[in-house]
C-alpha cells in the first residue's frame, strides 16, 4: 500500500477535511469528507483541486479511483432586517461593525455575529433586550 496521498490546500478561501478509513480489503483504501466554500466558484475550484489531486495519485500508484455522491446545502443568508438592527445597536453602543461571510452559520439564526476577544461585546449582547444567542 502507498503512503498517504499529499493533497495541495484547496485554492481560495475554502476549505476541505478528509478522513480516510480501512476498506473492504487491505488493498482498499477508502476517503471520505467535506469541501466547503463561500460561493459556487470557489467550491467549484477547490473540488476541481482535490479531484485532480486524488486522480493524480491513483494514476500514479496504478489504482482505481471511485467517485461517490455529492451533497450540496445552499448557502443561509441572514436577514437582512436583522443584520441592520444588529449593525445599528452595536455601533450605538460604540462597537465596531464590519461585514464578512460566515463559514459556521447558526441554524434558527436571524444573523450571524462573530465575537473575537474580551472587549465586552458578549456581555452586551446578553444583556440587551433585542438579541439572545442562537440555541
Amino acid at each position: 500500500m502507498p503512503p498517504d496521498p499529499t493533497l495541495a490546500a484547496p485554492p481560495g478561501p475554502a476549505r476541505f477535511a478528509l478522513s480516510e478509513s480501512e476498506g473492504p480489503d487491505a488493498a482498499t483504501r477508502l476517503l471520505g469528507g467535506e469541501v466547503i466554500a463561500l460561493s459556487q466558484s470557489e467550491l467549484g475550484a477547490a473540488l476541481e483541486a482535490l479531484l485532480g489531486g486524488l486522480t493524480t495519485f491513483a494514476t500514479l500508484t496504478e489504482a482505481t479511483l471511485e467517485v461517490g455522491v455529492v451533497r450540496s446545502l445552499p448557502p443561509r443568508v441572514a436577514s437582512p432586517r436583522a443584520l441592520e438592527a444588529l449593525a445599528r445597536d452595536l455601533w450605538g453602543a460604540g462597537f465596531p461593525v464590519r461585514f464578512a461571510p460566515s463559514w459556521t452559520p447558526s441554524p434558527g439564526a436571524d444573523a450571524y455575529l462573530g465575537i473575537d476577544g474580551g472587549d465586552g461585546l458578549a456581555d452586551f449582547l446578553l444583556s440587551h433586550a433585542s438579541w439572545s444567542p442562537a440555541p
